[in-house]
């Protein structure tokens, strides 16, 4: 769920304040929202926070040609040290351009929830941006907007997400006020109120609004996993965030919003030095909390084809959704199948590409990518989205898919496809590092799922080892149709779904 907090609603008495910029009455420790230490600059303006849902693009990549991948990719500054709190933190200087991105995850999303009490990571995204005990309601947003940055966060299975970009003189203001409502959120009656009104108002405009949006983030995940935490929405059920007591958000935020499960990724221009005295200000004398497992799920072997027709009626075409279960993220088995799915429909000369689109010409559009829609670090899938071209069938679509898929496991990959994959997914990995939020976004989830940040160096390389007989070996293993669940999505009325297993 890339859900951004939504635009939020500002008290009268909170509007006057930040209209003409923080008083002295919300500066915390050191007075560091006074503007006179110019930590922040707030123009006499209005608040905003425009919301967004970042959802994965239709479109196909680059057709640019692909050159051979060079023995070494290169390496980024990587500095890491755990406050007695608990609290890991990542430092990365990048002095390219002035700015700085301030990343924090937490260990703690849908697959953390309990049954009877779900909805609770996803409504936090939301909460984290209301008031804290110095910070007043809606002044969050105002003064990241004021420096000229941006913000936002998103919610996963199994982790909770908020990165900020700003100038790199403002980092101070920005652990400030990261750091306030990790320790000092306000949690009552009426905030939450406020926050379920927005959560059950996102989930309608996404439902009613949205194309394919609510069968493939609530009723795919259902039939694609098997365990009741990957399988059950992100953004739980409505009536249990109705009915659930205050004490129940308190207790959830006690558990998981805590230093000892937090990962603090800074990256950009600063010194190393200055940010981590500016980390112990701010985050040392937060106090360490309970401890969490860092179990993911287990999910239990597909043995059976699974098939459903949905008609949605605000698709503008038809599509078919493939998804196939596969290996939790960095084992050898999952980063081959990624390659596969690079070679297969990554640029226009890709196979799936050239087939279905080009030399057929019965899709509009082809993609397949691991982790989708949403990432898990447990066991995932790797699912295809095929865009049926106007006036084509998706079951003469998903017959020309399968009979790739077919190809592949009969014969292979060419050498020439291999390299071309092995040189996008390095391409990829190399352009990112432009990004402070790239990198930052990257060095937490090495840190807090793959073993440690600075593996993120060079770890591109773990796709140079694998063979064109690890690819077909791979393909013949998971993308099988007893494997397979295939969702149709059609603006028509719904047919037999017997004659439409994958496959057929």
């Amino acid at each position: 769920m890339y859900a951004a907090a939504s635009v939020r609603r500002v008290s009268a008495k909170h509007a006057e304040r930040m209209n003409h910029g923080p008083s002295p009455a919300d500066a915390g420790p050191g007075g560091a929202l006074q503007e006179d230490n110019r930590m922040f600059r707030i123009a006499p303006r209005r608040a905003w926070l425009a919301a967004a849902l970042l959802t994965p693009c239709l479109t196909l990549a680059s057709s640019q040609p692909a050159s051979a991948a060079p023995k070494q990719a290169p390496e980024i500054p990587i500095e890491k040290f755990t406050l007695q709190n608990g609290l890991k933190v990542v430092l990365s200087e990048d002095h390219s351009a002035p700015v700085v991105t301030t990343y924090t995850t937490y260990r703690v999303g849908a697959a953390q929830e309990k049954k009877g009490f779900t909805g609770f990571a996803h409504l936090f995204e939301h909460m984290m941006f209301n008031g804290s005990r110095n910070v007043p309601e809606g002044a969050y947003a105002y003064y990241v907007d004021g420096t000229g940055g941006f913000l936002n966060g998103n919610t996963e299975p199994d982790r909770t997400n908020y990165f900020q970009t700003v100038p790199s003189n403002y980092l101070e203001g920005m652990l400030y006020l990261e750091s306030n409502r990790m320790a000092n959120l306000i949690i009552d009656e009426k905030s939450l109120s406020n926050e379920k009104d927005v959560v059950k108002e996102e989930v309608r405009q996404q439902q009613e609004n949205a194309p394919f949006t609510k069968t493939i983030l609530l009723d795919w995940p259902a039939a694609a996993f098997s365990s009741w935490e990957y399988s059950h929405s992100i953004y739980g059920s409505m009536e249990d965030l109705s009915n659930a007591p205050v004490q129940a958000f308190k207790d959830f935020f006690a558990q998981y919003y805590v230093p000892n499960n937090a990962t603090l990724v800074i990256v950009g221009d600063f010194d190393a030095q200055e940010a981590r005295a500016l980390v112990e200000k701010y985050y040392g004398p937060l106090p360490r909390g309970p401890e969490n497992t860092t179990e993911v799920p287990v999910e239990a072997e597909q043995t059976e084809a699974v098939y459903q027709e949905v008609k949605d009626p605000l698709a503008p075409v038809s599509l078919a959704l493939i998804s196939f279960d596969i290996p939790k993220p960095r084992e050898a088995d999952r980063d081959a199948l990624e390659l596969l799915a690079t070679i297969l429909t990554d640029g226009a000369s890709a196979r799936l590409t050239k087939r279905l689109v080009d030399d057929d010409k019965l899709a509009s559009t082809v993609m397949m990518q691991t982790g989708f829609p949403i990432p898990t670090y447990g066991p995932g899938q790797l699912a295809a989205l095929l865009v049926a071209a106007n006036g084509k069938q998706l079951s003469d679509v998903r017959a020309a898919f399968w009979d790739e898929i077919a190809a592949v496991q009969k014969k292979g990959v060419s050498a020439a496809e291999l390299k071309r994959g092995k040189a996008k997914l390095y391409k990829d990995h190399v352009d990112g590092q432009q990004k402070t939020l790239f990198k930052a976004m990257q060095l937490a989830t090495y840190e807090t799922f793959y073993g440690g940040a600075e593996r993120f160096n060079q770890d591109v390389q773990r796709f140079e080892k694998i063979k064109a007989s690890d690819l077909k070996r791979v393909a013949k293993q998971y993308l099988t149709p007893a494997r397979s669940v295939t969702f149709d999505i059609v603006p028509g009325a719904s047919v037999d779904a017997s004659a439409m297993m994958p496959g057929k």
